[in-house]
C-alpha cells in the first residue's frame, strides 16, 4: 500500500509522521478521506477530530481547534493554532473538550 507523510505545524511545535496510508477529517462539506496519490487539495478543517493510519496500526487521533489542510505530492501540511495527538479516543476527546474549546 502506498504511504504519505503529515506535517503538523501548530503555534509551539511541529512534527513529522511518516508511514501513514490513511487520513480522515471534517470540514465545512462534510467528512472526507485522503490516501496516497490524492490529487492536490486545499481546505479549512472544522473544530473537532481528525485520524489517521500508519500501516498496520490503529488509528490516531488528532484534536484541532480547526485548521488549514494541504496536501500535495504525498505530502499533508496541517497548519493550527494548537493540536492534540493520542492513540485513546476517550481520552483525547476529554482533552479537547477540556483544552481546545477555550482557544
Amino acid at each position: 500500500m502506498s504511504r504519505f507523510v503529515i506535517y503538523l505545524h501548530d503555534a509551539t511545535q511541529h512534527e513529522r509522521i511518516d508511514e501513514v496510508t490513511s487520513f480522515v477529517a471534517e470540514d465545512a462539506s462534510g467528512s472526507f478521506g485522503i490516501q496516497a496519490g490524492h490529487a492536490r487539495m486545499m481546505t479549512t478543517l472544522i473544530f473537532g477530530l481528525a485520524r489517521y493510519r500508519r500501516h498496520q496500526e490503529s488509528w490516531e487521533y488528532l484534536a484541532l481547534p480547526g485548521a488549514l489542510l494541504y496536501f500535495h505530492d504525498n505530502q499533508l501540511y496541517l497548519s493550527t493554532r494548537h493540536y492534540l495527538r493520542d492513540h485513546n479516543y476517550g481520552r483525547i476527546m476529554a482533552s479537547m473538550d477540556s483544552r481546545l474549546r477555550n482557544l
